[in-house]
């Protein structure tokens, strides 16, 4: 998968991510389709990785983590498309989840706007520490 580079500070690469999210029983990786080609991937997280993101721990949400899609296919609405499925497909394999919240870098403006098309709103900033300030952003589950 290729990345612009100006995108690599703000996500990871799914090589980096399947090991840790294949061993951890509250993460699943999810792979984007684009028709059978995988173009994209995140990872959907409950508990301690979605937790560390939070003021303080909550039982009811899931955590979208590092969304990446190939560079190819950016502009494309394939992200916005992926984004605005999230909600169903948290509910089938987190039930217990109320919300999806995902975390995006300030200077990262084009991916706040993916993520507003996609039914997510402003929650809190966030002081990313060496990556600067991050808007939380959620979505409430059906």
């Amino acid at each position: 998968m290729q990345l612009p580079p100006q995108q690599e500070g703000f996500t990871a690469y799914p090589a980096d991510l399947i090991p840790e999210a294949e061993a951890d029983p509250d993460s699943l990786g999810v792979s984007i389709l684009d028709g059978e080609d995988v173009v994209g991937y995140f990872v959907l997280s409950r508990g301690a990785q979605s937790d560390k993101y939070l003021p303080e721990p909550d039982p009811a949400g899931a955590a979208i983590r590092a969304l990446s899609i190939e560079e190819r296919c950016q502009g494309r609405g394939v992200g916005t498309a992926a984004m605005a499925q999230t909600a169903d497909f948290a509910r089938r394999h987190f039930p217990q989840a109320e919300y999806v919240f995902l975390v995006v870098n300030q200077r990262n403006a084009h991916a706040r706007r993916v993520y507003e098309k996609a039914g997510f709103a402003d929650w809190f900033v966030r002081d990313g520490g060496e990556h600067g300030p991050q808007w939380v952003m959620r979505r409430s589950l059906p």
